[in-house]
């Protein structure tokens, strides 16, 4: 398995020099592999005649799809983080480790560093101790039914036949799902199953597809009924938004109190929702899937009242909306588009220094990312109840004003002189915390955040925190930013208490013998 390895190595190398461009002094490749996929995440030819320039890389991925097999069956590693490193000569330097590392792409650059593979962070609404709502649920059986032949009605005189619809099921099989449950279904719901079980895949309903409830029941099990976690890399920074309105669906990505009953196959789905949040009803309909990752959408009071909307009647039960639109924004300056159902804001290349002032437009806020700007003060930041900030600060401008803020929990912080970190320590609520790229002399002070369970260093001011025995005593995840070879990450991972003994080496040249 040795020799195939290097055969492997050999001509992934043999490729990089063959395909490279005029002047480079080495290439460096870094790669992932897994069952599910293979492919680069970073690196590339260097140029010192040419930087900046992007040199686009040879088609690697059957090389890179063989090692992956290889060092799975031959370590067990159900995924791998590889570096090849080519030089002009022929030579080559492999390593190779377990997926407890991750190569960043794009501006995410540096290692993720998983410390604790068992952690994930929690939404706000995914807690079973959560505040229950008050209300009623507003559907009414008998209307349903009436209200569901209404729409195949519909359906037939548009398609100029009627929809073959199966068999309703029994009381004896919605009893079982109700046990599956743990709960009722809504009698809305419940009464339109014991008329049909679905739609036999005809999508009758407003070209919807209305699922069997076994079909319900698996999609809840194995993809609704549990938040969405993409990984350290992305999900370190989790934000789940509120609906609109407020405080009627938990703001989670996934619930097992969230049964799909509809979908268009695209991945999203209509739902029931067994487990509102406190302004809103059981029974209520909510959106929710592979778009709504960021938190699910209110559509209908019942799912009475869902059919209604597919015949144009209005929903009385429905709460008042804000009708603001997006949640999320993506702007150049700060202005009449801040309304106040925005949740999130990203300002890029907006002139510095930038006045948040007008946030005060938005007091539903929970994300604010300053790209490629920076400001002066803080202070309106303090009375919203952001969650996630990223933020270059000025020169005069400090953390001070956001000390005590008891939302804030995910801060990434930029700078071109020394910040003081002190403001911390009053941060109820910090989990996350990026200071890859803030000369902070007084790093020391993060042993003292008990929360922290994600941590983003250079590599620079991750060997002194390392030398200081200074380390957050509950890191679940770490990233070294930057560019550091996979071996300087591996040291920082050892350092952090990760056994990297198995780690791979391979060093060789094209030449040489197989």
């Amino acid at each position: 398995m040795g020799l195939a390895v290097e055969q492997a190595v050999r001509e992934i190398t043999a490729e990089v020099v063959a395909q490279a461009p005029e002047g480079w002094t080495e290439c460096v490749l870094r790669g992932h592999g897994s069952r599910a996929s293979t492919g680069l995440a970073g690196g590339g030819y260097v140029v010192p005649s040419r930087p900046g320039l992007f040199f686009r890389l040879p088609s690697l991925h059957q090389g890179l799809a063989a090692l992956a097999s290889w060092f799975r069956e031959s370590h067990g590693w159900d995924s791998i983080v590889l570096e090849l490193t080519c030089r002009p000569s022929g030579a080559f330097e492999l390593v190779v480790f377990r997926g407890a590392l991750q190569p960043g792409g794009g501006r995410e650059d540096g290692w993720t560093l998983t410390i604790d593979p068992g952690f994930q962070l929690s939404e706000p609404g995914a807690a079973d101790g959560a505040e229950p709502s008050g209300l009623r649920q507003a559907g009414d059986p008998a209307e349903a039914v009436q209200r569901l032949r209404a729409v195949l009605r519909q359906h037939a005189e548009r398609f100029g036949a009627e929809a073959e619809m199966p068999a309703p099921v029994t009381e004896a099989q919605l009893a079982a799902a109700e046990r599956h449950l743990g709960q009722s279904l809504p009698a809305d719901l419940r009464a339109l199953y014991l008329e049909a079980d679905g739609d036999g895949g005809s999508e009758a309903l407003a070209r919807y597809c209305w699922l069997p409830l076994d079909g319900a029941l698996a999609q809840r099990d194995d993809y609704i009924g549990v938040p969405t976690w993409f990984g350290w890399e992305l999900g370190w920074r989790q934000v789940v938004f509120d609906a609109d309105p407020p405080n009627t669906v938990r703001r989670c990505s996934g619930h097992p109190g969230w049964l799909p009953f509809a979908t268009r196959f695209d991945g999203n789905f209509f739902a029931v929702d067994l487990a509102p949040a406190p302004d809103g009803r059981p029974g209520q309909v909510i959106e929710v899937g592979r778009d709504f990752d960021d938190g699910p959408r209110y559509v209908a009071s019942s799912v009475t009242a869902w059919l209604g909307q597919a015949l144009g009647r209005p929903d009385p039960h429905a709460p008042q909306q804000s009708g603001d639109g997006y949640r999320q924004l993506v702007v150049s300056a700060l202005d009449e588009r801040l309304a106040p159902g925005v949740q999130a804001i990203h300002l890029n290349d907006a002139p510095s220094p930038v006045d948040l002032v007008p946030l005060s437009a938005t007091p539903h806020l929970r994300r604010l990312h300053l790209n490629r700007c920076a400001t002066t003060d803080l202070s309106p930041v303090a009375a919203l109840p952001v969650e996630d900030l990223a933020i270059d600060l000025a020169s005069e401008a400090d953390l001070m004003p956001l000390a005590g803020h008891p939302h804030l929990a995910s801060l990434a912080v930029g700078s071109e002189t020394p910040t003081d970190l002190t403001p911390l320590r009053t941060l109820p609520a910090l989990r996350s915390l990026d200071l890859s790229r803030c000369p902070t002399p007084g790093l020391a002070l993060l042993a003292d955040l008990p929360g922290l369970r994600y941590l983003a260093l250079s590599a620079t001011q991750w060997t002194a925190l390392i030398a200081a025995g200074r380390l957050p005593a509950h890191l679940a995840a770490a990233r070294v930013a930057g560019a550091p070879p996979l071996t300087a990450a591996l040291d920082l991972l050892a350092g952090l208490g990760v056994d990297t003994s198995a780690a791979y080496h391979l060093s060789g040249t094209v030449d040489d013998a197989s």
